[in-house]
């Protein structure tokens, strides 16, 4: 099965289950959360998530607490984002789900009511949501129905060509139903009863059962047919075929037009999906041993020694895929490259200051089978800017987003978890909310974008097991760096924190502005609760919870090796450092995954035709690129989902998160701080070569969710 088609049968049992199961809730959160050590250890092998996340039944999470379970806001949401998947995914809009919503009126009603789901504001407002979307896709409500929600006149017509997901449906309400038999017959459960569902719960969860179910027939009964679409267009796709595969979206790629011009290539180091690659240099590399000459064939009224001395030179070096393996699979060979390039920032008497491209090697090591190439290299450079498009991607998906967000946050989730004995402990009450979903969504990545023959292992350039090893090597690197990622930290380092050297960066100027924000906040709300350093020091919730986070966490966090927290200072970066990451540095990789990267010929995720070898026979860059009737297809579905859901917002804490007037002081300074910001980045964001709106608080949810 695809991945919304996956996707759909783990949502499906979760709400089979909540609608289904008294006390579901319950036992949902009655487990401990427990490391998962042998991810720790070589060879590194899956799981992925460092949580021992059991299943109930079939694929259905087993989640260890309350706060890990997504309310049924998120699960509304998923659903009625992958309806509109569907509908985007559907080569005509008019084939869309049925005759009922087959005009564009009626399908825009649809995406009307993704807004509104959104923007729900409690049980009420959510229902009524549910019941416009059943309606739009032209579900009745009949008391026959409500009896029986799964035996439609559909149902009947389609139990003679049964498939896949149809069984895998049945299959887990059998499973749920004979396990609540058995249970409820056991002892310990004789005195549960039904009752314990909230009514309004179970009716909703049933409309969503319901909704599933439909969506699912749909799935089945109206895939497109891509032999067709092959077959209509040449043998050889062209980039108007990859465009009418994303002509549906609601959300069209930001670089769809203008991908190939260097100025949107070099723009997508600075405000793309993962703009976290330049590094400033002081001498020319040795794999890219450039002259002046061809420096000043690129940047005119400029030289290479003024470019290097003024602090106008960056390298984005993507040595840490040299260890992933070429990956193959659906009868197509992948090739997966390590390339290495050079950009420049034009001399200050140049009127535009954006970053330019200078120099690409598609793999580490020099050769003379491995060239440079320069943008006076015809059709190679196009194809060598492709090659570092597809590391760039592989890179985002595995390290930037996998690893040093989803992954990256797992010890603390579990620390905060099991180290504050009370809570209402400051610290964790400011940390639940942006630590919520967070094991789910890892759990959902494990068992099906990241497992074998899942869909990232389809589409992305390397084979699993060394995408799997180099997505936990980097998430232990990162652990083991805490005290260096704070967002400040990692630009100072990478040298790309100067303003007049680097004039044009907007993830770097938009993130500075967040974190400062953020870091405020902080800082006035643990003063409220921390009168010295002493009183940091002698907390022992807070000390076991760096002794945890060190010694079964591999977090290096402490001001000294054994993990202890001395001061307040200290202490405010570092939740500071966690709240950012769950929060804005996750929005800035994974929404960009819809608003970037569903296009596969700026943003492959795998090559499926060797680099070129030698700079005089020219190599087309479409021979790169994913097929068109599975790889490209699959993207889209895959990115659009990610980078489409948006649940809660940065700020947004629930009424009871924070019952004490001097906090409520303190959340009102900062939602006023960020007001400001989302004005300042609207304001700045007009004046950009490419749109990023990825760091607008308004765009930040408060924990990684999806």
């Amino acid at each position: 099965m695809s991945f919304p088609n996956q996707a759909l049968t783990v949502l499906y049992g979760l709400i089979k289950f909540l609608a289904t199961v008294p006390f579901a809730k319950r036992l949902l959160i009655s487990n401990q959360y427990q490391y998962d050590d042998t991810v720790l250890r070589l060879p590194l092998l899956p799981p992925l998530a460092m949580t021992k996340v059991d299943t109930i039944i079939g694929g259905l999470p087993k989640l260890p607490k309350e706060d890990e379970l997504p309310d049924q806001k998120w699960i509304t949401l998923v659903l009625s984002t992958l309806i509109l998947l569907k509908k985007n995914n559907d080569k005509k809009s008019s084939e869309f789900i049925n005759e009922s919503v087959s005009n564009e009126n009626q399908i825009n009603s649809l995406e009307s009511i993704n807004e509104q789901i959104k923007a729900a504001n409690g049980q009420e407002d959510l229902t009524n949501a549910v019941l416009k979307l059943k309606s739009a896709l032209g579900l009745g409500d009949t008391d026959k129905q409500r009896e029986a929600p799964f035996k439609t006149e559909n149902d009947i017509q389609l139990e003679s060509n049964r498939s896949e997901l149809e069984d895998e449906f049945d299959k887990i309400d059998r499973e749920i139903e004979d396990w609540l038999s058995q249970t409820l017959q056991e002892e310990s459960a004789s005195s549960l009863k039904a009752e314990e569902v909230e009514q309004t719960d179970k009716e909703l969860y049933s409309n969503l059962q319901e909704i599933a179910r439909f969506l699912g027939r749909e799935l089945i009964g109206n895939q497109p047919d891509f032999q067709e679409v092959l077959e209509s267009t040449a043998p050889n796709p062209s980039l108007e075929d990859y465009e009418n595969l994303i002509e549906p979206l609601s959300i069209k790629p930001a670089t769809l037009r203008n991908f190939q011009q260097d100025k949107v290539f070099a723009y997508m180091q600075v405000a793309g999906p993962n703009p976290v690659m330049l590094n400033q240099i002081k001498k020319i590399d040795s794999r890219l041993p450039i002259t002046n000459e061809q420096y000043q064939n690129i940047v005119s009224q400029d030289s290479l020694e003024a470019a290097l001395q003024e602090g106008r030179l960056y390298l984005a070096d993507y040595s840490k895929l040299g260890d992933v393996i070429n990956g193959s699979g659906g009868g197509f060979q992948k090739y997966i490259y390590a390339p290495v390039a050079l950009f420049a920032v034009p001399p200050d008497k140049s009127t535009d200051k954006n970053l330019l491209p200078i120099a690409i090697r598609c793999q580490q090591t020099p050769g003379d089978e491995n060239p440079i190439f320069t943008p006076g290299d015809g059709d190679n450079w196009m194809t060598a800017k492709t090659i570092l498009q597809m590391a760039d991607s592989n890179y985002h998906e595995l390290i930037s987003h996998l690893a040093r967000t989803h992954l990256f946050l797992e010890p603390f989730v579990l620390a905060t978890n099991r180290c504050f004995t009370e809570k209402d402990h400051a610290v964790r009450l400011l940390l639940k909310p942006h630590l919520e979903g967070t094991v789910l969504i890892n759990y959902g990545a494990h068992k099906f974008l990241l497992a074998e023959q899942g869909s990232l292992d389809s589409l992305l350039g390397g084979t699993i097991k060394s995408n799997v090893e180099l997505a936990i090597k980097e998430t232990l690197s990162q652990l083991a760096n805490f005290n260096e990622v704070a967002f400040p930290r990692t630009l100072e380092k990478r040298g790309v924190n100067n303003y007049k050297q680097l004039p044009i960066y907007p993830y770097r100027d938009d993130g500075l502005l967040i974190w400062g924000a953020i870091h405020q906040w902080v800082k006035e709300y643990l003063g409220l609760f921390y009168a010295s350093d002493k009183s940091v020091e002698t907390d022992e919730q807070l000390q076991n919870w760096a002794r945890e986070l060190l010694s079964k966490g591999n977090c290096k966090i402490g001001e000294e090796s054994n993990g202890r927290i001395k001061t307040r200072d200290y202490l405010v970066e570092a939740i500071s450092t966690i709240i950012f990451t769950a929060s804005a540095q996750h929005a800035a990789v994974n929404f960009s995954q819809s608003g970037l990267m569903t296009y596969a010929p700026a943003f492959p995720l795998g090559c499926y035709s060797p680099a070129p070898t030698n700079p005089q026979q020219q190599q087309n860059f479409l021979e790169l690129l994913p097929p068109l009737d599975d790889k490209a297809e699959l993207q889209i579905k895959v990115l659009y989902l990610l980078g489409s859901v948006y649940y809660t917002k940065l700020g947004d804490y629930s009424g009871s998160s924070f019952k004490k007037e001097k906090v409520e002081k303190a959340l009102n300074k900062f939602k006023v701080n960020l007001d400001d910001i989302e004005a300042k980045i609207r304001t700045e964001d007009s004046k950009r070569l490419v749109s990023y709106r990825y760091l607008l608080p308004s765009n930040i949810p408060q924990s990684i969710n999806i």
